[in-house]
């Protein structure tokens, strides 16, 4: 029995993300967070994933040195953006999470989001609409039975 092409599912995953933006996420009006660095904002949106995340997960997370997030880091801290703060239990641990005002900027940018989303899905039929709910579900439910992080075998 031959084996499933599993680089064709791959590739038609990895088609989604263009999709989507093309369809639903090109919109006028102002970003949030305009002006950041990609590093910077690969950070929020780590840090709206995860409550906290310490130094080294996020230089990992951004596959970045921690010299980088530092500087990251203390870029956005001083825009307002994370705190800083040491582990109790281990003093070298430094772990950073969103500020309030970061958190405030993501909800209002997100419900405003979530009209422009909405209205984009209108020229959709009921019958499509639970049709793609259901394969964003399946999607979901297959992909959380996935390993994390898969890293390539390093070369010996």
């Amino acid at each position: 029995m031959a084996e499933f092409d599993r680089k064709s599912v791959v590739r038609d995953l990895m088609i989604l993300t263009p999709l989507f933006r093309k369809k639903f996420l090109k919109r006028k009006g102002p970003e949030p967070f305009a002006g950041l660095s990609k590093s910077q904002h690969h950070v929020i949106r780590s840090l709206s994933l995860f409550p906290s995340m310490n130094m080294g997960q996020l230089a990992s997370d951004a596959d970045v040195s921690l010299q980088q997030i530092t500087k990251t880091v203390n870029a956005l801290e001083d825009m307002g953006y994370v705190r800083r703060y040491t582990d109790r239990s281990n003093r070298r641990q430094v772990w950073v999470s969103l500020t309030d005002e970061c958190w405030d900027i993501l909800r209002k940018h997100s419900d405003a989001n979530d009209g422009i989303l909405v209205k984009s899905f209108d020229s959709l039929s009921d019958e499509d609409m639970k049709t793609l709910q259901q394969a964003a579900r399946t999607i979901q439910t297959v992909l959380g039975k996935m390993e994390d992080r898969v890293t390539p075998d390093k070369e010996k």
